[in-house]
C-alpha cells in the first residue's frame, strides 16, 4: 500500500501532538537560558496569612496553600483565606476543589467546599478536648492507596472508611515520602521504613556518619535516590546507601535543602535554605538555579508544588512565587544593575551582543544558561551610550548607536561617522543604508572598510525603520509622520515619493513588515496591505499578535531572530527570550472553567447565590465570577439560553446580568485561550415572580376582594339608606321651597299690584301737578288780561272827573282778584307735597319756598322748559337756579338731582 508524501505532511502533525499528548515526559523540553517566566506575590497580597508551608493543586488549577494563618486559595485572579482548624497550618493535600485535607499544630481534618463556593471545616483530631496532654504537629499529609495518612512526629493517623487507625512511630518520625506507589518514613534512631497500608517494615538503618535529614527521594532507573538536607543525594541500591558525587549534590549540600518536588518524569526540583531553587534533569544536570539575583524575594524556600499545568509554586520565608515552566518564553531582568534595558541582540561567533540603553555588552551564549548563580555581561569598552540596532552585513557587526555608526569585531570598536543617533541599518545593493535621527545616511565600502558617501536628498526627519521591496523602491518609517515610499534611481537619489500620513493608521506607530505577499504596515491594533495596482494601503486580517510578556517594550511588533532555536524581544529592565525548537511550543489541555461567586445585588446591598438558587425579585441582578484558573490569556463569552445571543469575547471574567424579569434562566458560560475552547459552563437559576404575585399574595388579594365585597354591600346598604333620608329631606325642602316660592311669587304679584297702584297715583298726581299748573297758566292769563284792563282804567282814569269814582272801584275790584288768584296755585302745590316740604326743610333748613317748590317740580318729573313757565322765567335763569339748589342739599357733581329727589 503506497502513502502519498502529501498524506504524510498532513498527518505527521496530528501523529506528533497525538504522541506528546499520551506522553507528557516526552514533551517536557525546559529552554535552558533565562529564568522561566516568573510570577510573585507579596505577604500583603494574600492576607498577610504568614509562612507558606505546604502547597498543592486542584485538577483544575485552583492552587492551595497550608499558611501560618490558614488555608489560603488562588485561583490565578484573586486571593480567599479560610480558617477553622486550630493553630497554624501546616500541610495540605487537596483531592479535588471541593475536598481538602490539612494539618496544623495540635488539629487535622478535612474542608468541604459549600454551595456559595467557600469552605467548612471539619476537625478529625481526636483529641481535642485533651490538648494538655498532647503536642502533636502535622506537617505532611499522605494519600496512600484509599486512606489518608496524617502523620505527625509521634504518629500516623490513618483515615479510613471515616475512622481513625493510630500507628506510633517507632521513635519519632522526622518525615515521610511517596514515590510512585510505595510510601516510606524516616525514623530519627530506627533508619527508613516502607509502609504497606498497616504497618511499617524496615528497609535501612543509617550509617552514624550519614545525616539522617531527609527532604525527599525520587526513582532514577531503578535506583532511589535519597535527598538529604545537609549531605547532598544518595543512591539506594541493593540495600546499600552510596552518595552520589556530582555537582549538583556538592551544589546541594552547600545550598542546605528544605524542600523537594519532583517536576513532571523527567525533572526534579530543590528548594533550599541559602540559594533558592534548583531544578535539574535526572541525570543531575542543573537546568535553572533561580534565586534573589534572578527575581526571587527570598532564597530560602520552605515549599515545593509542581502542579498539572506547568508551574512550579514556591512558599517562602517572604511571599510566594510561581515559575511556569510548561512556557517557551524566559526572561533575563537586571536586578543586579548589570546592563539596563536590552533593546537589540545579536548572537555571532558563539558570543551573545546585547544592546541596551547603557552601551553594548557581551556574554558567553553558553553563560545564558541558567544555571549559573547570576549572569556575567561585560560592556565593550566606548560603547557607553544608547545602543539602537545590531546587524551583520558581509561577515562583519554594526552598531548603531546615538553616537553613529560603529564596526564591532571582538572588544574592538570602529567608529564609522560621528553622525548622531543611528536608528537601522540595512544593506542596499552594494551599499549600506543608516536611518538616523534626521535623514538617511548612505555609505560605501571602499577596500576593507566602508565609508560615508553622502545623506539620501528629499528624505528628512527621524528615519526608524527602512524596508527594501526591491533595488529601486525603498520604504521609510518616520515616527510622527507617516510612512514613505521611495523610487531611487542607480545613484539612489529618489526619482519619486509616495507619502501615506499617519491618518491613515488611525494616527498610531506603524510597523513595516516584507512578506511573500508584499508589504504590510503593523499597528497595536490593525495591519494594512499595500496595493501596488492602486498605490494605497487596505486594512487586512490582523497576523498573530506576539506572545504575552510582561513589560515588553512600546512599538515592537516583531522579535529579533536571535538563533535557529531563539527569538530576542525586548522588555524593561531586561529582555526575553522565546524557545521556538521543535517541540518546544506548550501543549496545554482545553482550558477548565470553573465558577468562583454568584451573588444577587442591588442598591442595599449584595446576597450570595449557588446554581439552581432562587433569586428575590428585589434584587434581580446578578453578578457572576468565572475563571479558568491560573491560565494567561483567556478569553470569556457568555449567553442567556432564553436570549441565544453569545457575548462579545471579553478578557474581563466577571458577568453582571441586571434587571432580570421573574422565571427561570440557563447561562452557558465558556473561556478561549488561543483559539482553544472550554466545556460549556451551565449555571441555572430562578428570579422569584414578586411578592404581589406569588400564591400569598393571591390569597391575600381573594380574602381582600371578599372584605371589599362585604365593605361596597355594607357602604351600599348604608348608603341607599342615607339616600332615602336625603331625599325625603330634599322632598321637604323641595316643598318648603315650593311654599315659600309660591309666598314669594303671591308677594310680588302683590308689589306688582301696589307698585302697579303706586304708578298709577303718581301719574295721577303728575296729572293733577300739570293740570294745576294749566289752571295757574290760565289764571295767568286771565291776570294779563286784568292788568291790561287794569292799565286801560289807569288810562280813562285821566279822562274827566265823571268816571273817576267808577274807576277807582274797577280797580279795586281788580286787584283783589289778583291777590286770590296768585295765592292759590301756590297754596294747592304746598298742600299737595306738604310731607315733602316737612322732610326736605328737616334736613335742609336754609332752604326757601321757592326752592322747595322747585324740588317738587323737578320730582315730578318736569322738564326745564315747563319749570321755567310755572316759575314766569327764564330757562337760563332755571339753569343757575338749580345749582343753586343742589349746592344746598350738598350735592356731588356726579350725583343725580333727581334720583336725590325721589329718595327723600
Amino acid at each position: 500500500m503506497l502513502i502519498s508524501i502529501d498524506f504524510l505532511k498532513k498527518i505527521i502533525p496530528y501523529l506528533f501532538l497525538f504522541f506528546f499528548g499520551l506522553f507528557p515526559a516526552f514533551a517536557q523540553i525546559f529552554p535552558e537560558k533565562g529564568v522561566p517566566l516568573l510570577e510573585r506575590f507579596k505577604p500583603v497580597e494574600y492576607h498577610n496569612a504568614g509562612k507558606i508551608w505546604d502547597i498543592h493543586s486542584a485538577s483544575n488549577g485552583i492552587v492551595y496553600m497550608a499558611a501560618d494563618r490558614g488555608l489560603l486559595e488562588y485561583d490565578g485572579a484573586s486571593w480567599n483565606h479560610f480558617s477553622g482548624s486550630r493553630g497554624f497550618t501546616r500541610s495540605v493535600l487537596v483531592m479535588n476543589d471541593s475536598l481538602i485535607y490539612t494539618g496544623s499544630d495540635l488539629d487535622f481534618g478535612f474542608w468541604e467546599r459549600n454551595e456559595y463556593q467557600g469552605f467548612d471545616y471539619t476537625s478529625l483530631y481526636p483529641f481535642q478536648e485533651d490538648l494538655q496532654d498532647v503536642n502533636e504537629e502535622f506537617w505532611q499529609i499522605q494519600s496512600f492507596k484509599d486512606d489518608i495518612l496524617f502523620i505527625s512526629s509521634q504518629s500516623i493517623y490513618i483515615y479510613r472508611n471515616r475512622q481513625l487507625v493510630k500507628i506510633a512511630a517507632p521513635s519519632r518520625f522526622k518525615g515521610s515520602y511517596q514515590v510512585d506507589d510505595r510510601l516510606y518514613f524516616l525514623d530519627k534512631n530506627n533508619g527508613l521504613f516502607l509502609f504497606d497500608g498497616f504497618s511499617l517494615r524496615k528497609i535501612l538503618d543509617f550509617p552514624e556518619a550519614v545525616h539522617t535529614d531527609i527532604a525527599g527521594a525520587y526513582q532514577k532507573d531503578n535506583d532511589l535516590v535519597i535527598v538529604t538536607r545537609d549531605a547532598g543525594l544518595y543512591n539506594f541500591s541493593a540495600d546499600r546507601l552510596m552518595p552520589i558525587n556530582n555537582n549538583l549534590s556538592l551544589k546541594l549540600k552547600e545550598a542546605k535543602v528544605f524542600s523537594f518536588e519532583q517536576v513532571g518524569s523527567n525533572h526534579v526540583a530543590f528548594g533550599t535554605v541559602l540559594k533558592g531553587l534548583f531544578i535539574a534533569d535526572l541525570a543531575g544536570n542543573v537546568i535553572h538555579h533561580v534565586n534573589r539575583h534572578k527575581g526571587l524575594p527570598s532564597n530560602t524556600i520552605l515549599s515545593l508544588h509542581y502542579c498539572s499545568l506547568g508551574k512550579l509554586w514556591l512558599g517562602m520565608d517572604f511571599g510566594v512565587s510561581s515559575l511556569d515552566l510548561n512556557n517557551n518564553i524566559t526572561t533575563f531582568y537586571d536586578y543586579r544593575g548589570d546592563f539596563g534595558t536590552g533593546y537589540t541582540a545579536m548572537l555571532k561567533n558563539g558570543i551573545f551582543y546585547l544592546g541596551t540603553n547603557q552601551g553594548l555588552y557581551s556574554s558567553k551564549w553558553d553563560d545564558l544558561n541558567n544555571n549559573l548563580e547570576y549572569y556575567r555581561f561585560e560592556l565593550i569598552p566606548d560603547t557607553e551610550g544608547q545602543v539602537w540596532t545590531l546587524e551583520i552585513i558581509d561577515e562583519q557587526l554594526f552598531m548603531g548607536h546615538d553616537r553613529g555608526l560603529f564596526i564591532i569585531n571582538g572588544n574592538a570598536v570602529e567608529q564609522l561617522n560621528n553622525q548622531e543617533g543611528v536608528w537601522t541599518i540595512i544593506p542596499y545593493r552594494d551599499y549600506i543604508l543608516t536611518g538616523n535621527y534626521n535623514g538617511i545616511s548612505i555609505f560605501q565600502k571602499s577596500g576593507n572598510t566602508w565609508l560615508f558617501e553622502k545623506k539620501m536628498d528629499l528624505i528628512f526627519g527621524s528615519c526608524n525603520q527602512l524596508i527594501a521591496e526591491n533595488d529601486s523602491v525603498l520604504w521609510v518609517s518616520i515616527p510622527n509622520f507617516g510612512v514613505i515610499r521611495v523610487l531611487l534611481d542607480d545613484q539612489l537619489n529618489p526619482l519619486e515619493r509616495l507619502i501615506f500620513p499617519l491618518e491613515i493608521f488611525d494616527w498610531q506607530d506603524v510597523f513595516i513588515m516584507q512578506n511573500e505577499r508584499g508589504i504590510h504596515v503593523l499597528t497595536d491594533h490593525h495591519q494594512y496591505a499595500y496595493n501596488n495596482s492602486e498605490r494605497e494601503f487596505i486594512k487586512t486580517e490582523r497576523i498573530k499578535a506576539l506572545p504575552q510578556i510582561d513589560n515588553l517594550l512600546a512599538g515592537v511588533f516583531q522579535p529579533i531572530a536571535l538563533h535557529p532555536d531563539y527569538e530576542f524581544f525586548p522588555i524593561y529592565s531586561g529582555f526575553a527570550l522565546r524557545y521556538i525548537k521543535p517541540g518546544a511550543e506548550p501543549i496545554m489541555e482545553n482550558p477548565t472553567l470553573v465558577l468562583r461567586r454568584m451573588e444577587a445585588f442591588n442598591n442595599q446591598g449584595r446576597v450570595k447565590l449557588y446554581p439552581g438558587a432562587k433569586i428575590p425579585y428585589n434584587i434581580n441582578n446578578v453578578h457572576l465570577e468565572v475563571i479558568v484558573p491560573n491560565r494567561k490569556g483567556v478569553l470569556y463569552q457568555y449567553k442567556l439560553v432564553q436570549s441565544g445571543v453569545w457575548s462579545d469575547w471579553q478578557q474581563d471574567n466577571t458577568f453582571e446580568l441586571l434587571g432580570l424579569k421573574y422565571g427561570d434562566y440557563n447561562l452557558t458560560v465558556r473561556a478561549s485561550i488561543n483559539d482553544q475552547m472550554s466545556d460549556d459552563l451551565q449555571i441555572a437559576f430562578r428570579v422569584a415572580v414578586p411578592w404581589y404575585f406569588s400564591r400569598y399574595a393571591y390569597a391575600a388579594y381573594f380574602l381582600l376582594l371578599g372584605v371589599i365585597i362585604y365593605f361596597l354591600y355594607r357602604w351600599q346598604t348604608i348608603t341607599l339608606k342615607k339616600q332615602r333620608k336625603m331625599m325625603l329631606i330634599k322632598e321637604q325642602n323641595s316643598l318648603r321651597q315650593q311654599s315659600e316660592k309660591h309666598k314669594h311669587d303671591i308677594m310680588l304679584i302683590e308689589q306688582k299690584r301696589l307698585q302697579s297702584g303706586y304708578d298709577h297715583l303718581k301719574q295721577q298726581l303728575k296729572n293733577k301737578t300739570i293740570e294745576l299748573a294749566k289752571k295757574a297758566r290760565d289764571s295767568e292769563d286771565k291776570n294779563r288780561l286784568l292788568l291790561n284792563l287794569k292799565e286801560k282804567c289807569e288810562k280813562a282814569q285821566r279822562t274827566p272827573a265823571l268816571f273817576e269814582s267808577k274807576w277807582r272801584e274797577m280797580q279795586r275790584i281788580l286787584d283783589s282778584y289778583l291777590k286770590i288768584e296768585d295765592k292759590t296755585f301756590e297754596i294747592q302745590m304746598d298742600e299737595l307735597h306738604q310731607e315733602f316740604f316737612k322732610k326736605l326743610k328737616e334736613k335742609f333748613p336754609d332752604l326757601s319756598n321757592n326752592d322747595l317748590r322747585l324740588c317738587a317740580y323737578l320730582k315730578i318729573g318736569l322738564n326745564s322748559k315747563e319749570i321755567a313757565e310755572l316759575l314766569n322765567i327764564q330757562p337760563s335763569s332755571f339753569y343757575i337756579s338749580r345749582s343753586r339748589l343742589r349746592k344746598k342739599l350738598n350735592l356731588k357733581p356726579e350725583e343725580d338731582l333727581y334720583s336725590f329727589l325721589n329718595d327723600v
